[in-house]
């Protein structure tokens, strides 16, 4: 990979220690990838912000990135750490943890991270525009500024996300490259009525999609041009773990694919799929491993809920009590969270026996081993069995109806 003298000369160590170590680990991994060169970003997400992810080398790493005087040189978001920072202990988080959390959360603002603690940045203060080169990890949030903002990003790995923001660089590969943004293979929605559809239907539709795109990049016809953000969520965040998709152009809502044809480039689509009922049914029950058990656990935001889904949350529970043998646990960003706590929404949603967490995910909150699990969520159900022994599907409605026991 070409590097110009000014990269030259930080791979050198001409800048001190922190970008001499960046620049290594970008420079390698553009050799792999076969770039041509580095480019600008003007945005990255850290996806390794838990220590519950990046373990004590990455604690290590970012701790000698700081101690070097390194700094973030893009506006940098984070993703959610291993604990909610304000009510830790009374989640049971084990001390030891907490406190290695604690550190990685200093050095990352020493660094001049944007605490943002969410995996869902484009709906918490991450400003992004179409056609900007950004370098973010963390597969739903990739997939949504590719798919839904048309800003451009690779999926980065932990680490190498950190050594993005100490450069304001990373190496020009893959969906960078006008030539593997093209749709490849298009999905045709046929006999059904996506208006509507919930959320989570839509994270059913996106996991069938991702699930037979593969490698290949999808189109997407039928989608109604007034689907909500919070729906795309769902449907970027189910492509990316049902297969590889970190883009997919949906026509009419993906900027500059308003049709097939701009949507690949000009090129035909190697294979057309229609998507009906059926598929869409095989797939629920695919996702669902029991169908009637009652769930003793139930999770929702994931990712975390944006404010307007904390009010259906509100709206739903208001008044009345979540059942004594069920847990009802709601994931948020911290922004979220503080403006629903303004609004009053946390003292109705606390007030029913729900538990709203912040700055965490589902995958560190100690949970004692359970049977049965329910979420609204796609990637929950898909990724979690090894939590649960089973786990069922349901909109957040169901959800919300199921903890309270007015479900009919």
């Amino acid at each position: 990979m070409f590097l110009t003298a000014d990269e030259e000369a930080v791979l050198n160590g001409e800048c001190g220690e922190g970008p001499e170590i960046a620049m290594s680990v970008l420079a390698k991994l553009g050799d792999i990838y076969k770039a041509d060169r580095m480019i600008k970003v003007e945005s990255v997400h850290i996806d390794g912000a838990a220590y519950g992810w990046i373990s004590d080398a990455g604690l290590e790493l970012v701790e000698r990135f700081c101690s070097a005087g390194a700094t973030f040189r893009v506006p940098t978001t984070l993703n959610p750490s291993s604990i909610d920072f304000n009510i830790w202990r009374e989640l049971h988080i084990p001390t030891s943890i907490a406190e290695k959390q604690f550190r990685l959360a200093r050095a990352f603002k020493k660094m001049g991270a944007i605490p943002t603690w969410t995996c869902a940045p484009y709906q918490s203060g991450a400003n992004l525009r179409c056609g900007q080169n950004i370098a973010w990890g963390e597969s739903n949030a990739v997939t949504f500024a590719n798919t839904v903002v048309g800003a451009r990003t690779e999926k980065l790995g932990d680490l190498a996300d950190i050594c993005a923001g100490v450069l304001g660089k990373y190496p020009e590969f893959g969906l960078y490259l006008d030539e593997n943004r093209r749709g490849q293979i298009l999905f045709e929605i046929n006999g059904l009525d996506a208006n509507s559809f919930t959320c989570t239907d839509y994270g059913v539709l996106g996991f069938f999609i991702g699930s037979t795109a593969g490698a290949r990049v999808p189109v997407v016809t039928g989608i109604p041009g007034n689907v909500t953000p919070d729906q795309l969520k769902a449907f970027c965040t189910a492509a990316a773990v049902g297969g590889s998709v970190s883009l997919c152009h949906i026509c009419g809502v993906t900027p500059g694919s308003r049709t097939i044809a701009e949507a690949c480039g000009g090129t035909k689509p190697e294979e057309k799929i229609s998507v009906g009922l059926n598929e869409l049914n095989e797939t629920w029950e695919k996702l669902n491993t029991i169908q009637e058990e009652r769930p003793e656990v139930i999770c929702v935001g994931c990712p975390h809920c944006s404010i307007e889904e904390l009010v259906k949350v509100a709206h739903i529970i208001r008044g009345k009590k979540v059942e004594k043998d069920v847990r009802l646990l709601v994931f948020t960003s911290r922004i979220a969270k503080t403006l629903a706590h303004k609004m009053g929404l946390i003292d109705i949603i606390e007030a029913a026996g729900g538990e709203v967490i912040a700055d965490t995910c589902w995958n560190f909150v100690p949970i004692k081993r359970q049977r049965v699990a329910m979420t609204d969520s796609v990637k929950l159900a898909w990724v979690s069995l090894h939590k649960f022994t089973d786990v069922i599907l349901n909109s957040t409605e169901k959800c919300i109806e199921t903890a309270l026991g007015t479900r009919s």
